[in-house]
């Protein structure tokens, strides 16, 4: 039985791709000017270790150069689920919809955003039962970057995949040409379960996936 609180909203698919409208002129004056990290999708073309472990949830970096986060108040989720206290409780800001089948659930939580409040150092956090099975991927992600996941999908009680944007260097901001897409596997041994990813991820032309 499928229980969610939504799929990824259509705002939140709106603020990875760079859709969303824009925040008040008055406040987009003092709006902090924060340097957005590096990160890259170069991992979703390797056949990498996995990164997740057992334990706690991972502890939100502090933003870079100042936060924007309280311009962005309107954004923001309101914590509903247990999983959503442990996400908070380790400093970050919940994000887009959660999404919940059987004994999974997925929850987006970011650290800062940018001037247009769209999500940056981000991370999707898996769990299983209502403990932590790790992350969507092994680095912090921002939006509109090479490497930025736009779209989770639950689709068993121990499976689940999400597709990525994946930039060439002449891509508009807007609009990433391809996609990865990476298959998890919810994996128990003993008392252990952990997320595990299938790597390499198969990547493609955006056009080839509508």
């Amino acid at each position: 039985m499928r229980r969610s609180t939504s799929l990824f909203s259509a705002v939140f698919l709106a603020w990875v791709t760079g859709l969303s409208g824009g925040i008040p002129a008055g406040i987009a004056s003092r709006i902090a000017q924060t340097p957005p990290p590096d990160p890259s999708g170069s991992w979703l073309d390797e056949n990498m270790p996995n990164w997740n472990q057992p334990g706690a949830v991972p502890t939100a970096p502090q933003p870079e150069g100042g936060s924007n986060l309280e311009y962005c108040t309107q954004s923001f989720r309101q914590a509903t689920l247990p999983e959503d206290a442990l996400v908070e409780a380790a400093g970050w800001t919940l994000t887009g919809a959660a999404q919940v089948f059987n004994d999974t659930t997925v929850i987006t939580g970011m650290a800062n955003a940018d001037g247009m409040c769209r999500p940056l150092r981000y991370q999707v956090f898996v769990f299983n039962k209502g403990a932590f099975v790790g992350t969507l991927s092994p680095i912090l992600m921002d939006s509109r970057t090479d490497g930025s996941v736009f779209s989770v999908d639950l689709s068993g009680a121990d499976g689940l995949s999400a597709q990525f944007n994946r930039y060439e260097p002449s891509d508009p901001l807007c609009c990433a040409s391809r996609e990865s897409r990476v298959f998890y596997e919810i994996q128990t041994e003993g008392d252990t379960v952990v997320l595990v990813p299938n790597l390499p991820a198969a990547t493609f032309s955006s056009l080839d996936a509508q």
